[in-house]
């Protein structure tokens, strides 16, 4: 047996005792992130769980919530804020943006500023990721330009995910937490996209952070992947040190 084969044994024997462990035996930093809320009743079971598990993670949130006059989405916001999560925004409406005229989709990127700006730290996930995608189409990408450039104009800097969990899908959702872990592996980490609007997520996150650990995982703030929030937030939300700019 080679030097290089005996020095490797050990690791990769390592990781085959650990569930759900990449096969490679190499262990990565995720970042969990949470669209379409705040929701009523889902959100604060998921906020026990993340305080249970001393997780900070970033809620996109969208700007009809607070349309309705309602004290609660707002009292949501004041608890992700003050138990150290980050706050980034959804749009208003869950639209697909490159589908909209520039002057709908420059009201929907900045009417969230109207309504919770104060909350917002300067991320914005497009529903969908829609005009955040590289296209061979030329007319799709031009859409898709005009879409950025409105993000960056209205101050954001736009964050997508690199592990789709599908926890919205009752299929895909069947698969977890293995289809997650095989996807942080193939991907090297990175940031983790999940809903707060979900039943089945607000049921289980806590079994599929458990998991990820299990897996020797290191859940992070999104800081390690956007280095900017580093600037910006807050110094109590910054939980972990940069190390480099994720994918």
């Amino acid at each position: 047996m080679t030097a290089i084969a005996i020095t490797l044994f050990p690791t990769l024997l390592f990781a085959q005792l650990r569930p759900g462990a990449c096969p490679d035996g190499k262990t990565y930093k995720v970042a969990l992130t949470l669209d379409d809320g705040p929701n009523p009743i889902y959100t604060p079971k998921i906020l026990d769980v993340l305080k249970r598990q001393n997780v900070k993670a970033t809620f996109f949130v969208l700007g009809e919530r607070f349309e309705s006059g309602s004290r609660v989405p707002y009292q949501l916001l004041d608890r992700i804020k003050a138990e150290g999560h980050l706050i980034g925004s959804h749009t208003q409406v869950h639209h697909a943006h490159t589908k909209l005229s520039p002057a709908e989709a420059k009201k929907n990127i900045e009417r969230p500023k109207d309504l919770i700006g104060s909350y917002l730290s300067p991320i914005l996930r497009l529903p969908y990721g829609d005009g955040s995608f590289k296209s061979r189409d030329p007319d799709k990408q031009k859409k898709n330009d005009t879409v950025m450039s409105l993000v960056k104009n209205a101050g954001y800097e736009h964050v997508g995910w690199d592990i789709d969990t599908n926890d919205w899908d009752p299929q895909q959702r069947r698969l977890m937490p293995g289809s997650m872990l095989k996807e942080i592996c193939d991907q090297e980490g990175g940031i983790v996209l999940m809903h707060d609007i979900q039943s089945n997520t607000a049921a289980n996150i806590e079994s599929w952070i458990k998991a990820i650990r299990a897996a020797g995982h290191e859940i992070v703030g999104l800081e390690n992947f956007v280095p900017r929030l580093a600037k910006t937030a807050p110094p109590r939300i910054i939980a972990t040190p940069i190390h480099q700019e994720g994918h």
